[in-house]
């Protein structure tokens, strides 16, 4: 099962992938007590500072560490492209990333706009690097399957979404752009939420869900055409922001449709599957798909009919789908690397994959999880339970690292005991 479509032998050190997936819970962490810290009656208002800081503690420093991390397994193994110095790349990169994350977001958490020219270079060098890598690299190969052309349009969604962070820095230090402020933060935010994240949800759902869970291939026309006409679709839409607010409009309700039919085709993959049993991961899976489709519903809805409140929830629920498939995705392949490394090695002593992370272990964080959502929506009526959705997160939040950490544990116990070594 795990041969099929893989170059394993290209497969870059654990260490690579590693640290990238340990720095999200130490994110998810930050990201919850700057909830705690702040004021409940300002955090729905997608301007105020604080929320803007929350935002891109999830954003860069949760969902982008798992990007970039996942990008660094799935270049040389799903796609075939070797990365020279895996190891030296991904050390620099994280290092930047997370300095400029931190300094980004603490720039706006305490309103100090000095921090805003700190984070700049690093952040925009570390993942400006990370586009021209991966994009040259992916260009050059031969077999480019779905998940190769799903990860190529997403790391052409990163760079578009870089450079219009660029330009609303720029707009938000007085630089007249053509661009108002608000235009240049929504069209940032499209290319790098459902073009980058989203798009590399997508492209890495096409192999891992059949890979992982023995399932029928995705269509033909979801897996070929879904991501290169998502962003088709982001990139022409730059233009008429200017020129044609209805044509936006009619572009994003395409957009939707698009991943509203991802969730739905991809929830019935995980209904076919051919091992009936639902493990933690299964229903990650789930609630994270069940969210994507309820916020396009809702985005659509809002656009329809106007009003700030159903598109507040919207924002929610696809953050909410975005952590639910991150904490699924990692919680198989950390165990898949842990194993595939250690059989590598010629462990002896090597644990299946189920005893990396035992399901004893995941299934008190799918059921804070499943709380943490819960508190969302609640939260979302109650401003005061905020606190609540923050604490939840931080606890899921260091449950998560301490079962990550543990399965690195049996990693660096067992490396050196192998024959092959």
């Amino acid at each position: 099962m795990f041969n099929r479509g893989l170059s394993l032998d290209q497969a870059p050190p654990f260490a690579v992938v590693l640290r990238f997936f340990l720095t999200i819970p130490l994110f998810g962490i930050l990201a919850s007590l700057a909830v705690l810290g702040a004021d409940t009656s300002t955090l729905w208002l997608w301007e105020a500072p604080e929320t803007v800081a929350v935002v891109h503690l999830v954003v860069l420093g949760i969902a982008g560490m798992a990007m970039v991390g996942s990008l660094f397994q799935m270049l040389p193994v799903i796609a075939g492209a070797s990365i020279r110095d895996p190891l030296y790349h991904a050390r620099w990169i994280h290092a930047f990333m997370a300095f400029g994350t931190l300094t980004l977001s603490g720039g706006f958490y305490f309103a100090l706009e000095g921090m805003f020219h700190t984070a700049l270079l690093p952040l925009l060098g570390a993942l400006g690097f990370v586009v021209f890598l991966m994009f040259s690299k992916l260009l050059k190969v031969e077999n480019k399957t779905p998940s190769v052309v799903g990860m190529i349009a997403a790391v052409a969604a990163l760079g578009f979404g870089l450079f219009f962070a660029l330009l609303a820095m720029l707009a938000f230090m007085g630089v007249d752009l053509g661009f108002s402020l608000p235009v240049l933060r929504t069209v940032h935010m499209h290319f790098m939420l459902l073009g980058w994240i989203g798009m590399l949800i997508m492209a890495v759902a096409f192999q891992v869900i059949e890979m992982f869970y023995v399932t029928p291939p995705y269509p033909e026309v979801v897996r070929k055409w879904f991501p290169l006409a998502i962003l088709g679709i982001l990139a022409l839409q730059v233009p008429f922001y200017l020129v044609s607010p209805a044509v936006v409009t009619a572009l994003d309700f395409v957009v939707g449709a698009l991943f509203l039919v991802f969730a739905i085709v991809t929830l019935k993959r995980l209904a076919q599957r051919k091992r009936p049993v639902a493990d933690t991961t299964v229903w990650l899976w789930r609630t994270g798909l069940a969210s994507l489709a309820a916020s396009v519903l809702l985005a659509l809805f809002s656009i329809a009919v106007g009003g700030e409140t159903p598109f507040v929830f919207a924002a929610l629920l696809f953050g909410y789908f975005v952590l639910s498939i991150i904490f699924a995705m990692s919680y198989k392949i950390v165990p898949f690397l842990v194993w595939f490394h250690l059989n590598a090695k010629g462990v002896l002593e090597c644990p299946m994959m189920g005893d990396v992370i035992p399901a004893a272990r995941m299934r008190p964080h799918l059921w804070l999880h499943w709380a943490l959502g819960i508190s969302f929506l609640v939260a979302s009526f109650v401003p005061p339970l905020w606190k609540a959705a923050g604490a939840i997160f931080l606890i899921e939040s260091i449950l998560y690292g301490i079962n990550l950490v543990g399965a690195a544990r049996i990693y660096y116990q067992l490396k050196d005991k192998g024959i092959l070594s």
